[in-house]
């Protein structure tokens, strides 16, 4: 079917009719159409031109185009040539976008590696300048875990343990020092205070070496403030220590020549007084005149032995006799020769009260220590003044007992000596009981009085105090142990008539002239006496006549293997009911002789008065 009228195809006759029409693509005005399957055909406004029609067609796949319009040949090109081209145009420009963004991405990448490089290089510098220090560092340092594991170490420290670092890393840093336990003491201390320093330890070498040392340590974090672990070092002390030791000995040097001179001037005054008098008796009259000078000789022997007792004391070497005495009592019977030495320019006042403790003492020893100090405060006061002797009791706490060496808390009696002199200044009071420190001028004191005053308290397990400021004095106060007073004081006990012994006794001494005065003491008393120079000797002798022998008199150091006391110890394993003298002048074991009638073994000081020896033999023999 043709329309003349109109040979284009209006594309309003196929809208929306059909169903199977909708939504389908419809052709472009002007096109060739082969229509089939027509339903129906509506004709609008006939007779008007152009005409108007409306198709109902059964479907679109009845519509089909014979030719489209040249029009639409060219838009379609077009269109699909634009289209082409904004694809193009976009891609190029997403791809331009897109290195943009790869260009700019490199360059962040390449600075974000150049400052990575940078960084590490940084990095490395520090390490190698860090590493370079601890290198460089005498002292032994190391990095220590949490765990007490060493993870880093110096070449110190592999010279002073002895170990390579690859030996040393990952074990425990504890047992490279001489007491482990109290190196991991100051370890935990690290963790709980931050810190330690200057902790005294030693480090201990395969060889046998140890390294003194002071122990210095620290807690190192991260940067959440989470501990890593503990960097320590340790200093060296080792030549400080020889260097102070070398020191002590020049100074212990300086003191024995001081000592030196003054010995050999006191004895020396002994000597010729003695030769004098041995010589004066081969001349007088052997009566009265010999008497007289062998009594002097006597009181010379008695004053040399009083200045060895002296330096044994000062050097808490000496012998002590201890017993319970009255201070009060030992005081005032002191006073009368204290006033005859201190003059008639120095007033002495005493304050002495009769209800006070008595003290466990030797009593020479107290009435060396009083005389010490009475004159020691009678050359201070020049010009004369008022030296003021008081007794007191006093509690001593334990703070105030810390640092002597023996004292202990507790109750005791308190001598102080108080003068009017000029008084001291602080540097003075440091260096008070120093040994050979005087303030005295040369040749007037040996600087042996006060050391003296200490050795002797200590030995009493007292305290020595002083106080004391220019221009208003000095008072020493020395405290001694209370004891009760015993229930019954003991009484003076007059001197016996010596009577003759009977028994035999084996003397063993290594001095020859000491053995020989010895022996003929005893013979002319009465004893038989078997002699031996060392304890050797004295042990066969011992064996050969252990029957005969009543008593052994021994001295305590000898020459050989067996001393006096492994001697005592040999023959009372053997009887031990046998009795035991055994003399020293110069040892720190001390025995009351009271102990005698309980012990079988008792000791005597020497020199010791040839009466008292006597005296204890024949009450141990009887």
């Amino acid at each position: 079917m043709k329309y003349p009228h109109h040979s284009a195809f209006d594309r309003s006759g196929c809208e929306g009719r059909a169903s199977a029409a909708r939504g389908a693509a419809l052709p472009e005005p002007g096109s060739l159409l082969r229509l089939s399957g027509i339903q129906m055909l509506e004709l609008e406004e006939f007779f008007k031109a152009p005409y108007s029609f409306r198709l109902l067609m059964r479907s679109t796949g009845d519509i089909v185009v014979l030719r489209r319009p040249g029009w639409w040949n060219a838009r379609r090109a077009l269109v699909g040539l634009g289209a082409s081209a904004g694809l193009l145009l976009g891609a190029l420009l997403w791809i331009k976008l897109l290195r943009r963004r790869v260009e700019d991405g490199t360059r962040e990448l390449r600075a974000e590696i150049e400052e990575r490089k940078r960084i590490a290089e940084a990095l490395r510098a520090s390490s190698s300048y860090t590493r370079s220090l601890i290198e460089v560092n005498l002292d032994p340092l190391a990095t220590i875990s949490t765990e007490g594991k060493i993870t880093d170490v110096n070449e110190a420290s592999v010279r002073a343990i002895g170990l390579a670092r690859e030996q040393l890393i990952g074990t425990d840093f504890s047992d490279y020092f001489t007491e482990p336990v109290k190196a991991r003491e100051v370890y935990r201390k690290v963790f709980a205070d931050g810190f330690v320093r200057d902790y005294p330890l030693a480090i201990s070498h395969p060889s046998g070496r140890v390294t003194n040392v002071l122990y210095n340590a620290s807690v190192y974090r991260d940067t959440q403030g989470r501990v890593l672990g503990v960097f320590a070092a340790a200093r060296d002390i080792t030549e400080r220590r020889q260097l102070e030791e070398r020191l002590r000995q020049s100074q212990k040097m300086e003191g024995i020549g001081h000592l030196a001179g003054g010995m050999a001037h006191e004895f020396n005054n002994i000597l010729a007084s003695m030769m004098m008098n041995l010589d004066m008796v081969k001349t007088c009259d052997p009566n009265a005149e010999a008497r007289e000078l062998l009594t002097e000789m006597e009181a010379l022997s008695r004053r040399a032995a009083d200045l060895i007792k002296q330096l044994l004391a000062f050097s808490r070497q000496s012998v002590m006799q201890f017993q319970p005495m009255d201070l009060a009592v030992t005081v005032s019977r002191q006073s009368k020769m204290l006033e005859r030495l201190l003059g008639e320019r120095t007033t002495l006042e005493l304050s002495l009260p009769r209800n006070l403790s008595w003290v466990n003492a030797d009593q020479a020893m107290i009435e060396q220590v009083l005389l010490n100090l009475c004159l020691n405060a009678r050359d201070a006061m020049k010009n004369g003044g008022l030296l003021r002797l008081e007794l007191t009791e006093s509690e001593v706490a334990a703070k105030e007992a810390t640092g002597y060496d023996d004292a202990k808390p507790g109750k005791y009696v308190c001598l102080s000596v108080t003068d009017t002199g000029p008084g001291m200044d602080e540097h003075t009071l440091e260096r008070l009981f120093e040994p050979f420190f005087t303030t005295k001028e040369v040749g007037q004191g040996t600087g042996l009085g006060l050391a003296t005053v200490r050795g002797i308290v200590q030995q009493h397990q007292g305290l020595v105090e002083v106080e004391s400021a220019v221009g208003k004095g000095s008072t020493f106060r020395v405290y001694l142990p209370a004891v009760a007073p015993p229930l019954l004081a003991a009484k003076t006990v007059p001197v016996e008539t010596r009577l003759r012994g009977k028994g035999t006794i084996l003397l063993v001494e290594d001095e020859p002239s000491v053995r020989k005065a010895t022996r003929k003491l005893l013979v002319r008393t009465g004893y038989v006496v078997m002699e031996a120079a060392d304890g050797k000797e004295a042990l066969a002798l011992w064996e050969a006549h252990r029957a005969e022998v009543d008593l052994v008199y021994t001295d305590m150091v000898m020459p050989g293997d067996l001393s006096g006391l492994q001697l005592a110890d040999r023959i009372l394993d053997a009887e031990p009911d046998k009795k035991v003298i055994i003399t020293s002048g110069y040892t720190t074991q001390v025995m009351d002789l009271e102990k005698g009638a309980k012990s079988p073994i008792v000791y005597l000081p020497k020199p010791c008065p040839p009466a008292t020896l006597i005296s204890v033999i024949q009450r141990l023999m009887n």
